[in-house]
């Protein structure tokens, strides 16, 4: 049960050597109770984060739950054998999860600005009342000016993050309106 490559090799992911199939599938699903979905989902649910945690500075994009009890009743119920399941559990990986992509000429375009920003808001804070009381001034510039860059770079990955979310799940809403606009249309004959 379960060689001794990547689990992340396997998804065609530059991963971790040490984190086997057989580590992630046992730790996830075999030891577990999978017989419902709510338990199932948990279990997949668990190994998502799992997989976002180990893998530092990469996060995946999931499959909606849609497309998860899709995977759960009519593959994971039907396949008994555990093999098998963990055959087609990661075959639905492979073909669901992807890496979440940000743009990188946003953070270049971040990287760039802030640190003039930075100077100048550290020229400017002298003459903001309720800023001139931090004395901004007394903080040397080799400090400052990449802290500010990084807040820079944290803030415009957050942003990006929840304009990229908030697009996703605008789709998502389009398609499900389509879909029921599909089934109140009568059958042609």
């Amino acid at each position: 049960m379960g060689g001794s490559f990547s689990a992340f090799n396997k998804f065609g992911l530059p991963g971790l050597s040490t984190a086997t199939t057989k580590q992630v599938y046992e730790r996830h699903f075999k030891t577990k109770e999978t017989g419902k979905f709510e338990d199932f989902h948990i279990a997949y649910v668990e190994f998502c984060k799992y997989f976002n945690t180990i893998m530092p500075g990469q996060d995946f994009d999931t499959p909606t739950l849609e497309k998860i009890k899709e995977f759960y009743y009519k593959t994971w119920v039907p396949a008994k054998d555990d093999e098998r399941r963990k055959e087609l559990f990661f075959e639905f990986m492979k073909e669901n999860v992807k890496e979440a992509t940000v743009d990188d000429s946003f953070f270049i375009a971040a990287g760039l600005a802030a640190p003039v920003a930075a100077v100048i808001g550290k020229r400017a804070s002298g003459h903001i009342p309720y800023v001139k009381s931090l004395r901004l001034d007394m903080v040397p510039n080799v400090v400052f000016v990449p802290v500010v860059t990084l807040f820079g770079i944290m803030g415009a990955t957050a942003w990006q993050m929840s304009s990229k979310s908030a697009a996703a799940a605008a789709a998502k809403e389009d398609e499900k309106r389509a879909a029921e606009q599909g089934k109140d249309q009568p059958k042609a004959p």
